[in-house]
């Protein structure tokens, strides 16, 4: 059941992460866009991939294609996976000390998800979508 939360916590994390030049320097600005690439593409390639495989190596070469079509497909998964892990970790103390910071220009009441105590990067997420819409640019 964990892997499912971890799924769905992921997809979660994918929507709430905001798409602006503030946040450009995270590994989610890379990984969200090739995940959705990845959510859209792989299963055509994976029917591909074995297509290709059985009208050219017919029954020959059957596990592999499968095998091939079979990691094509779990590529999405680990994305979301990734993304569902890193929502739930707690922020570093230099982002934690930016999280506060955005909180006070917003004034906005902590977070209480999860621990008593414990900022997430999900919590992170929400708070940057909510001061980008907002406050002006120069309050980043």
């Amino acid at each position: 059941m964990a892997f499912i939360k971890y799924l769905q916590d992921g997809q979660r994390y994918m929507n709430k992460w905001p798409r602006h030049s503030v946040v450009a320097a995270f590994t989610e600005t890379r990984v969200i866009p090739a995940t959705r690439i990845a959510i859209t593409m792989m299963p055509a390639l994976a029917v591909l991939n074995m297509l290709v495989q059985w009208q050219f190596h017919n029954q020959q070469w059957t596990t592999a294609a499968f095998i091939g079509s079979l990691f094509l497909l779990m590529l999405p998964l680990q994305g979301l996976y990734w993304l569902g892990h890193r929502s739930n970790k707690a922020l570093p103390p230099p982002l934690l000390h930016w999280y506060q910071e955005l909180q006070r220009k917003l004034k906005v009441a902590p977070a209480q998800q999860g621990k008593p105590g414990t900022t997430t990067y999900m919590d992170l997420a929400v708070l940057l979508r909510k001061v980008l819409a907002e406050l002006p640019p120069d309050e980043h």
